[in-house]
């Protein structure tokens, strides 16, 4: 009778994908007018703020803590682009868009719960660290971040087999929201991010 493999209790994972965009709101540029017998306002042109979606790179460290539940360690990278949208402007001037570039780092913590077999969902819920930094670097600011989210994993060979049967093909979806930091100072941001990658169990 061959050998009950050994139960994995560490995890790497190497991931890819996309950080989705974020819509910021709308605001008017308003001037106090000279209306007699108060002072009015009115609004000089009307800017939308969005922080568009941008390609992301995440590395994972994971750990069985008791039977299925794991709890993992993530450090991601992702270089979004922050518009400013700059319309109906009240001197007729053509609409424009400024646009920055970010830098923007994460370092998080989560909690999984995977089920077992060869083709296994998981689901997960955590939260972290956000740091941002404008295109000049001449500013950086702290936030957090929390999601949680679904993914499912494929080991590439049976658990006897080795190597290959500790390789496996993953991916997964997250709702995240965002605080602080340069593009969210006064209001929360939310997302999804689409994620896929290779992991390898010792």
């Amino acid at each position: 009778m061959a050998p009950t493999p050994r139960a994995s209790r560490v995890e790497l994972s190497a991931l890819g994908g996309l950080f989705g965009s974020i819509e910021l709101g709308s605001r008017d540029a308003l001037m106090l007018t000279n209306s007699v017998p108060t002072s009015g306002q009115t609004a000089l042109f009307a800017t939308t703020t969005t922080q568009r979606s941008a390609p992301l790179v995440e590395g994972r460290v994971g750990v069985r803590v008791w039977r299925a539940v794991w709890v993992e360690g993530a450090a991601s990278y992702a270089r979004p682009d922050f518009a400013v949208a700059i319309s109906a402007d009240t001197e007729g001037a053509p609409d424009v868009t400024a646009t920055s570039r970010l830098t923007q780092a994460t370092a998080d913590v989560s909690v999984h719960y995977r089920w077992e077999g060869r083709l296994a969902p998981y689901v997960f819920g955590g939260g972290g660290y956000l740091r941002q930094l404008d295109e000049p670097r001449t500013t950086a600011e702290n936030g957090w971040t929390y999601f949680g989210g679904a993914g499912l994993r494929w080991r590439l060979a049976p658990a006897s087999r080795g190597f290959m049967g500790r390789l496996s093909i993953r991916g997964e979806a997250r709702l995240l929201m965002l605080q602080g930091a340069i593009a969210f100072p006064d209001d929360r941001g939310t997302t999804v991010s689409v994620l896929g990658g290779l992991s390898l169990t010792l």
